[in-house]
């Protein structure tokens, strides 16, 4: 299926700044994993040849910390520079986890629930309502550095899809879908509600009234998406699409002993149709960890999957690439029709990247 209209509607609608198998076996507690195995994977070229051109950076900082714990979070890429206190609270949360001797992926779960809980992002409370006004679909991943990774997708009526995402971890699968993921969560404790929010109303509203706008424009070249339609129940009268604002969450933690993990969260793309999957939960695509550090990603999806972006940052590090250049790096060489952001951290230090303003935090 051809993806470019969104592509187009997404440039249009801008309303604001713009495989490691799984064992089966028992898994022990997190904090007490044998040493992580020596890294394999083969190193390809550096992302960006000497000779391509840059994109500019709006956002690229990190710093050397060779020693001691990290945790690097992101709100996604889009998001407002002021509402970057979350993103640090987020941080500051993990940071809390490693401080009272909690592994890497407790550390970066907790730094996803925060981000989640904030209405401003889209994940968690904050997803974005998709075109009937009605569904939330969220995607959530993680992976630690010793090759376990978990991951949901199009989950519904789950307010923490990390938490999901963590049970998935403790059963005999790797990724869980739709209402099986669902079921699955709910079955483990996890409370059926519904994370709708004022703010997800509000973005919903906005975005419908600029859809109109652009729509009625002569010479559009949106698309119409009725044809398209597959949502359960009837159409709203006056649905066609939105542009998202905001996008994934996602944290990455390093304990003092070198031990890594990242997470991932999202309410997923406005313009999308039902059950549309994005990078998140695809492995290596929106996150990736290993005996080098991790990466997690923020951006436009389906480019994401085309790149094996996490993976191949990832393998950047193992070669010995700082994480501060490795995001850089990437984002600089991004196709330039999308925005991506990317965190890492590395046996030496933190990275942030980003072609668009992008809220993030970190800890130290």
């Amino acid at each position: 299926m051809q993806l470019r209209p969104l592509v187009v509607l997404a440039a249009a609608l801008a309303c604001g700044p713009p495989p490691a198998p799984k064992d089966s076996l028992p898994v022990p507690s997190d904090s007490r994993r044998p040493p992580a195995p020596k890294d394999t994977s083969p190193v390809p070229p550096d992302i960006a040849p000497p000779d391509s051109p840059a994109r500019e950076l709006p956002i690229r900082t990190g710093a050397e910390v060779p020693s001691g714990p990290l945790v690097v979070t992101h709100a996604g890429v889009g998001s407002p520079l002021s509402d970057a206190d979350g993103a640090e609270r987020a941080a500051a949360a993990g940071g809390d986890v490693l401080a009272s001797g909690g592994s890497a992926l407790d550390a970066a779960i907790a730094a996803a629930v925060v981000l989640e809980d904030d209405p401003r992002y889209n994940a968690g409370t904050g997803a974005n309502i998709r075109l009937d006004g009605r569904t939330i679909q969220l995607d959530a991943s993680l992976m630690t550095d010793d090759g376990r990774f978990a991951a949901v997708a199009a989950i519904e009526r789950v307010k923490n899809p990390i938490r999901a995402a963590r049970l998935v971890l403790d059963s005999p699968h790797v990724l869980l879908v739709g209402e099986g993921a669902t079921r699955f969560a709910h079955k483990l404790g996890l409370p059926d509600e519904v994370p709708r929010s004022p703010q997800a109303e509000a973005k919903y509203a906005a975005r419908m009234k600029r859809l109109r706008e652009v729509i009625e424009t002569p010479g559009t070249q949106e698309p119409d998406w009725r044809i398209y339609w597959n949502y359960p129940g009837e159409m709203p009268p006056d649905m066609v699409a939105w542009r998202y604002g905001g996008d994934t969450v996602g944290a990455v933690a390093r304990t003092a002993d070198h031990r890594f993990a990242a997470t991932l969260s999202t309410g997923g793309t406005s313009v999308t149709l039902y059950g549309r999957v994005g990078d998140v939960p695809i492995y290596g695509a929106g996150l990736f960890a290993g005996p080098a550090g991790a990466v997690a990603c923020t951006g436009h999806g389906e480019e994401i999957i085309r790149q094996a972006l996490a993976r191949t940052v990832y393998q950047a590090l193992a070669a010995g690439t700082p994480a501060r250049e490795a995001v850089a790096r990437a984002a600089g060489a991004f196709d330039p029709r999308w925005d991506v952001g990317l965190i890492a951290v590395d046996r030496n230090g933190w990275g942030v990247a980003a072609t668009q303003p992008m809220a993030h935090g970190h800890v130290p």
